[in-house]
């Protein structure tokens, strides 16, 4: 055969594959279609990376979009509905907030976004989002919770990385840290991962915030300086903006309120010549609480005076500190009265957001004012009040940093995990090829199709293996091999509800090592880890088969006797005592000795779990108290 006659065998052959996609209804796109889809894909891709700076760039792009998909486009529709929500709308304004969350309201209940598990998750995070901003925190935070568990059954990495992100600031103003740092950790490897980078920034914000908030300022602004000079690089100036404010914030918390008033002026002043006084309206409370840090009320009056004019009770975070600071004001002038109104407003308001650092402050104002009434009860009880909440961030805090160190050391583990998301992701996203170009290859459909079921068969075998080792690792402590909380506690109640159905006792041992503190700070961290390995052992090896030891702390373990009385229960927890105080732990660390104290407690009447660890852990709290190195049952 010929070139001639080759060639013509293959336009025939071009020709009549054409024309059988035509007879299916699946005829190539016309070069101006494959242009306009190219356009739709590149403007897609320009709001996911955040590329989009002003108001009227997103604005065109919006009328682009909306003017040439069509729903007959489904996938593009689906996008372009989800896009609308996030950008569509003016996010200073209250009366936007609400269209946005009615819009999303509205495509949820369409027939082609309920089929889409994608766009009904991205929907939801918008309208959280919204409700977020319009002060109704509680709203956000249970529909933030719903949609990370959601983008983790889709398995999009996109959605685990921005639903985590802000749920993780929530958290981080709530003064959950512990929280806040594994949401905020976890989404900063997903965007790293994904590269995009503008998301990456604006979530590395959120971090540096939370060790601000945590109490570690000059780590914050070292996080801050960077990141004001990256937005400065990239021309994002309201990005460099907002990271003034931030760096504001932990100038304040370092003392040096003359520095921290010139970044918050700075801000305010900008956001006042771009967006007018009612989006500057937050700036403003700002500025004035670092003005009556610095006793300067009569400056700090108009700037409140201003914010008043646009803060509303939704506006939770800015009205509460506006009030707070009013408050102030007004008690500083001797209007006793006015302050306590204003103390009631911020109060209402602080517990509405959960913030219990802004309590605080307010507490101690509150005893202020009627110290100044000479109401010395009132100004008692607010003080006892103040005292409270400071105590009971004190515990919050201490728990946390000892999350967040955990956190810090579980950084591979994330990595590892998203790192799986991220694999994922791009074997969904190369069947979506696949499937596109099977449209115009039918002959090849059958084979096709059937290496796709096989690569998926194999995917899903891998996955249902990987689910397997992760449900494994979720439930096991990493360091010690034990079972972790959760799963104990779990356990716990399990034998607890089950003791009643055949009238067994059950007891259990709550115990931790004696002095952990100074053997971390004398001998190190890994020293520590060998020594509560080697307690994890000791401990397991001397219970029976049905008997569960589990770490439940940083040194705390919790063993649950099944069918065991108290004084059997007291028994086993003196031999433990006994036997940790006589072991030899040459192989962690020559010449080095460890002691326990050990709580015990067995039904009794105990109308919960709950209850029944609380008994033991009094019980260790006496054990404590009594010299440690002993066991001490509650009756």
């Amino acid at each position: 055969m010929t070139r001639t006659t080759k060639a013509k065998s293959w336009i025939t052959s071009l020709l009549l594959i054409s024309l059988s996609l035509s007879l299916l209804g699946l005829s190539p796109l016309s070069q101006a279609q494959e242009d306009s889809a190219e356009e739709i894909d590149a403007i897609f891709k320009k709001f996911d990376q955040g590329e989009y700076k002003d108001q009227q760039a997103i604005k065109e792009a919006l009328g682009y979009l909306t003017a040439n998909i069509t729903a007959d486009d489904m996938e593009r529709y689906l996008k372009l509905q989800t896009v609308l929500c996030w950008n569509n709308y003016d996010i200073t304004k209250q009366q936007a907030l609400k269209d946005a969350i009615a819009f999303a309201d509205l495509k949820l209940l369409t027939e082609g976004v309920a089929a889409s598990a994608e766009a009904t998750t991205d929907l939801k995070l918008c309208r959280a989002f919204m409700h977020q901003l319009l002060g109704k925190v509680d709203i956000a935070l249970e529909e933030y919770n719903k949609v990370v568990a959601e983008a983790y059954l889709i398995e999009s990495p996109r959605l685990i990385a921005d639903s985590r992100s802000l749920r993780g600031a929530i958290y981080s103003f709530q003064g959950n840290f512990a929280q806040a740092l594994e949401d905020l950790i976890t989404a900063q490897h997903l965007y790293e991962s994904l590269n995009l980078q503008h998301w990456a920034i604006y979530n590395l914000t959120e971090l540096a915030t939370s060790y601000r908030r945590f109490g570690d300022p000059q780590t914050a602004i070292k996080y801050y300086r960077k990141l004001e000079k990256g937005f400065e690089d990239t021309g994002d100036k309201d990005g460099a903006n907002a990271i003034k404010t931030e760096i504001g914030f932990a100038l304040e918390e370092l003392g040096e309120y003359e520095a921290a008033l010139k970044k918050h002026k700075e801000a305010y002043q900008y956001w006042r010549e771009t967006l007018g006084e009612e989006a500057s309206a937050h700036t403003a409370v700002n500025v004035a609480g670092v003005l009556i840090q610095l006793h300067r009320q009569g400056e700090a009056k108009p700037y409140l005076d201003a914010a008043q004019k646009s803060i509303t009770p939704d506006q939770g975070a800015s009205y509460s500190f506006m009030r707070l600071y009013q408050a102030q004001s007004a008690l500083t002038n001797g209007q006793y009265q006015q302050a306590l109104d204003y103390i009631d407003m911020a109060e209402e308001t602080f517990k509405q957001i959960k913030n219990a650092r802004g309590l605080e402050q307010l507490h101690m104002v509150h005893s202020q004012i009627f110290v100044a009434e000479k109401d010395w009860k009132q100004a008692y009880e607010a003080l006892l009040s103040y005292i409270q909440t400071h105590k009971s961030l004190d515990a919050t805090q201490q728990t946390n940093r000892t999350t967040e160190m955990r956190t810090r050391f579980n950084t591979e583990q994330i990595e590892r995990e998203n790192q799986q998301l991220i694999e994922l992701q791009k074997i969904k996203e190369n069947e979506l090829v696949i499937l596109k170009q099977n449209k115009y290859l039918q002959l090849a459909v059958i084979v096709l199709g059937c290496i796709i079921m096989i690569i998926l068969s194999i995917v899903a075998y891998k996955q249902s293996q990987k689910s397997k080792l992760l449900s494994i690792l979720a439930l096991t402590d990493h360091l010690t091999q034990l079972p972790n909380r959760r799963y104990t506690y779990s356990k716990g109640e399990g034998y607890f509800k089950s003791k009643d159905e055949g009238h067994q006792p059950l007891s259990i041992i709550l115990f931790d090592a004696d002095h952990f503190k100074k053997v971390n700070d004398k001998y190190g961290h890994d020293i520590g880890d060998k020594v509560l390995i080697a307690l994890a052992n000791i401990s397991n090896g001397l219970m029976r088969k049905q008997d569960l030891v589990g770490r439940v702390g940083g040194e705390e373990f919790l063993v649950i006797l099944p069918g065991t009385t108290a004084e059997q229960a007291l028994n086993v927890a003196q031999r433990l005592v006994t036997t940790v105080e006589s072991s030899n732990f040459d192989d962690v660390y020559m010449n080095f000795k460890l002691t326990i104290s050990a709580g015990i407690a067995c039904t009794d009447g105990d109308k919960s779990f709950e209850h029944l660890l609380k008994r033991a852990d009094d019980a260790l709290y006496r054990a404590k108290s009594s010299g440690r190195n002993c066991a001490i049952l509650d009756t």
